[in-house]
């Protein structure tokens, strides 16, 4: 469905659960920073940034994969992007490298973030997830808020 010229909207109706929306900020800034990805990691962020908790952008299980609220681990993306574990360990080496994940101690259990400039879910970020992500929403010179 496309509501505006740069934006995106594709409903996921699962069976027995309510309506899912995921929209897809289409940015210039973001469309040039997706372009540098690889399809194949493309593809991976494409598949786990349902995943990714509002506003904190924490990989976290949904009870289906993962349990809810519970960080996900390298193997459990695997699981859920459909590729192997060599794989995807090496694509979130690749992504906390380049900036797009980072690792975060919550409770005691290690978390992966998403960089709010690559979020795909649209929602507004907390203040702890700008703070994570600082140096690099400064150097890209723009705020993941603004529409």
């Amino acid at each position: 469905m496309l509501r505006r010229s740069d934006e995106i909207v594709k409903v996921f109706r699962p069976v027995g659960r309510s309506s899912k929306f995921v929209k897809i900020k289409a940015s210039q800034k973001a469309k040039r920073r997706l372009r540098k990805l690889s399809l194949a990691e493309a593809g991976f962020l494409l598949k786990i940034t349902p995943y990714a908790s509002e506003g904190t952008n924490l990989l976290e299980g949904d009870n289906e994969r993962g349990q809810r609220g519970v960080p996900l681990t390298v193997k459990d993306l695997a699981c859920i992007a459909d590729c192997s574990y060599p794989t995807a360990r090496k694509i979130v080496r690749a992504f906390i490298a380049e900036r797009i994940f980072r690792r975060v101690e919550i409770d005691g259990r290690t978390a992966l973030a998403i960089n709010p400039l690559y979020s795909f879910n649209g929602k507004s970020a907390e203040t702890s997830l700008l703070q994570l992500f600082k140096w690099e929403i400064t150097e890209a010179g723009e705020d993941p808020n603004s529409e």
